[in-house]
């Protein structure tokens, strides 16, 4: 699993991403200041702020998951995308790659 120091390293630009969890896919424009943009073709458009807290990346969206805070752990894959799960739990929550 990454660090807090390695989280933050991957986040001090504005990012692309494409990510998929389970048959969901979608992408996300992340910024350096905490706040997204995600499309997510079967469910619309949304925004929402992100912020660390120790290793763990949190997020909120305006309206996807009616505005509940959800965090993960992420590591780092074989295949160099990135894999995130709940940290209470260890479950799967999806994966993602940079694409910008």
């Amino acid at each position: 699993m990454l660090s807090a120091d390695d989280l933050s390293a991957l986040l001090t630009t504005d990012r692309k991403i494409a990510f998929q969890r389970f048959h969901i896919t979608g992408s996300a424009r992340i910024h350096s200041d905490g706040g997204f943009q995600i499309r997510v073709p079967q469910l619309g458009q949304d925004t929402g702020d992100w912020w660390l807290e120790g290793s763990e990346i949190c997020s909120r969206w305006a309206t996807f998951r009616q505005g509940r805070k959800l965090c993960a752990v992420v590591g780092l894959a074989e295949d160099g995308s990135y894999r995130g799960f709940n940290p209470q739990t260890g479950a799967y929550l999806g994966e993602f790659r940079f694409s910008g």
